[in-house]
């Protein structure tokens, strides 16, 4: 599943990223890597997601959100 699946409220554990190098880089300094646990705080429909890492938030466009494999935390 990806971060578009992800509604507001959910928390996700990122299992992959799959996007070009230079962007893989810059969503690592920013803390989305594989084994981050992010949650979506708004859901912006076709515009992306906010999600919050640790006390950090961020607004993903719907494409970088897609390319984030996660895993529902319960």
């Amino acid at each position: 599943m990806d971060l578009t699946q992800c509604g507001a409220g959910a928390r996700a554990t990122i299992v992959g990223v799959d996007v070009p190098a230079g962007a893989g880089f810059r969503l690592r300094e920013l803390g989305l890597r594989p084994g981050a646990v992010v949650q979506v705080t708004h859901d912006v429909g076709p515009m992306g997601r906010v999600v919050a890492v640790g006390a950090e938030r961020f607004a993903l466009d719907l494409p970088t959100c897609a390319s984030l494999r996660v895993e529902v935390v319960p």
